[in-house]
């Protein structure tokens, strides 16, 4: 019997069952992201009793799901498998499944992947999203490919989870220069993160990321930086987040006339430092180094996270009709992507 089978079977027969799996399910998710954790803690972030967490994690523990040590429970080997096969199973069982497809087929890009929730009310979800946009990365990679990866938390996240590769030739670049924010998110960082978890090798761009344009000249001409340029320009596989418009014209500290702008030219999304309206029309850009907008199109495959409902705008402003792309996202923001998508057709 499929798989939906047996979910359709569960719902028939044996309703009762499902919220007692799903209580469990979001018991091993929980001491995953806090391990290790104190069934105090649990309880608390878990809002429910310490008696019942108490029974939950000593079934768990007779599963071998779960152990303990004098720092806390936290998730074992067969609790990691079992945790990979649910989720697939609550895709199923939630109808994410078919909100995955409906949505790639809807705004025309390659593949959509949906965590449950909303990374806005949720650090789970957001720790989520990384580790799904994680295991996309890594099964995208192939021997001989430079990887270009850009800033920002959701990204930063990715590298927690990416276990080591046996691939060859695989370079890891920064997609942009610095943006002067906190170290662990700039590209640089993430990029050589990235590579040493996978234990690949990478390359660095010592550079601001936006500069003026005559300076940008003369900085090329340093053999050193031309060449992690060009590697940059022969990546196969890119990875970005999507930014709200607004947020990011905050944080690279931009001037009013530039604020006035994009306040005019309604921008609400933002790449790279190249800024979009609503229909997805490109009303802005800065003089940035790195990675051009306009070879994003002609890359392999472009991997894009963002989540939680307030980034919908953003996402479905930016990513519409982009073929080549795979988006991760949380269930909040594609619902609200969709729903936007109604009231404008």
């Amino acid at each position: 019997m499929s798989e939906i089978n047996w979910i359709t079977l569960l719902q028939r027969m044996a309703p009762e069952t499902l919220p007692i799996m799903e209580s469990r399910y979001k018991i091993l998710r929980q001491i995953r992201l806090l391990q290790p954790v104190g069934r105090r803690m649990l309880a608390d972030t878990l809002q429910n009793t310490e008696r019942v967490i108490r029974r939950e994690v000593d079934f768990l523990r007779e599963q071998r799901l779960i152990d303990s040590n004098r720092a806390g429970m936290f998730i074992t080997a067969e609790g990691e498998e079992i945790m990979a096969a649910f989720h697939s199973f609550w895709k199923e069982a939630d109808g994410i499944g078919s909100l995955e497809e409906e949505a790639a087929r809807r705004l025309g890009i390659r593949r959509v992947s949906i965590v449950p929730g909303n990374s806005d009310e949720s650090e789970w979800v957001r720790e989520e999203l990384s580790r799904h946009a994680a295991g996309e990365l890594f099964h995208s990679l192939v021997e001989d490919t430079v990887v270009a990866v850009a800033g920002g938390s959701s990204v930063a996240r990715m590298a927690n989870y990416l276990p080591l590769s046996h691939l060859n030739g695989v370079v890891f670049v920064p997609a942009r220069g610095a943006l002067g924010e906190e170290v662990d998110l700039e590209a640089n960082t993430i990029a050589a993160r990235m590579a040493a978890k996978l234990g690949v090798s990478h390359r660095l761009l010592h550079i601001p990321d936006v500069m003026d344009e005559e300076v940008q000249r003369n900085v090329k001409r340093d053999p050193a930086i031309s060449n992690v340029l060009q590697l940059i320009g022969s990546a196969r596989l890119l990875v970005h987040g999507i930014g709200e418009a607004v947020e990011m014209s905050r944080r690279r500290g931009l001037n009013q006339e530039i604020l006035r702008i994009l306040k005019e030219r309604k921008a609400v999304s933002e790449v790279f430092g190249y800024y979009f309206n609503r229909s997805g029309e490109m009303v802005y850009r800065m003089s940035t180094m790195g990675m051009p907008m306009e070879s994003v199109q002609k890359i392999d495959s472009v991997l894009a996270i963002a989540g939680g409902k307030s980034k919908a705008e953003a996402i479905l402003s930016y990513i519409e009709n982009r073929g080549n792309y795979t988006l991760v996202t949380d269930e909040a923001a594609i619902r609200e992507v969709l729903a936007l998508l109604d009231t404008i057709r």
